[in-house]
């Protein structure tokens, strides 16, 4: 009597484990989804952004669109000294470009401070300019900051010094463009006013050629 009972427990046993094989292997669990790549968000970005995207190392910041402020005209194109005319001004629809990709770096040399870039269109003519923004006790007023492209080199010199920061600003051709988003290798190298030797510091490429075609595809 007592193996019949055991018999029973046991062909019970496996007839609720074939039960539960069955029920749960009908429906396998789900891998994750592929994370999508840089050049997939970059592409799903839509001309009306506002806000922060990563892509890749560098962020991608876009602000509301506004149009230029009109100075009052008295329709004169001159002035009374009889000065040349200024520059035409922009057409009628057009807008401060609002777009701009971001990136922070720190250097050994002085690790709690960041060295900014920042690269954005400016002007009437949406020309690309790349704006370098370092620490005051980090480089001074009329100091040369080298941007390394693979084997070019640019001169950046510091344009001015306030108490927070030092500045460097350089636009760059259109034919130049492609320079930067092809280049595998970006260092920014600098000598700070505390040191005697170069510091060396390497610039993230992966994303900056995706975010600078969105900012041109917002801005344009």
């Amino acid at each position: 009597m007592r193996n019949t009972l055991v018999g029973v427990v046991l062909a019970l046993v496996l007839v609720a484990g074939l039960f539960a094989a069955a029920r749960f292997g009908s429906h396998p669990s789900q891998a994750p989804k592929p994370q999508p790549s840089t050049a997939q968000l970059a592409a799903q970005i839509k001309p009306d952004f506002i806000g922060e995207q990563t892509l890749g190392e560098w962020k991608l910041i876009c602000g509301p669109a506004r149009e230029l402020p009109r100075a009052p005209s008295n329709g004169r194109t001159g002035n009374s000294q009889g000065t040349a005319p200024r520059e035409a001004p922009p057409p009628p629809g057009w807008k401060i470009p609002r777009c701009r990709a971001a990136l922070g770096l720190r250097n050994e040399h002085n690790p709690k401070e960041q060295v900014r870039l920042t690269f954005r269109q400016v002007g009437f003519k949406r020309i690309l300019a790349l704006f370098l923004r370092f620490p005051p006790d980090e480089v001074g007023n009329g100091d040369v900051v080298t941007v390394q492209l693979d084997r070019e080199k640019r001169p950046f010199p510091i344009r001015s010094c306030a108490a927070q920061f030092c500045l460097a600003i350089e636009s760059i051709p259109p034919a130049d463009v492609s320079t930067f988003e092809n280049a595998k290798r970006i260092l920014l190298v600098f000598r700070p006013t505390s040191s005697q030797k170069d510091v060396a510091i390497a610039v993230p490429t992966a994303g900056l050629a995706e975010s600078l075609g969105v900012m041109r595809r917002l801005d344009k």
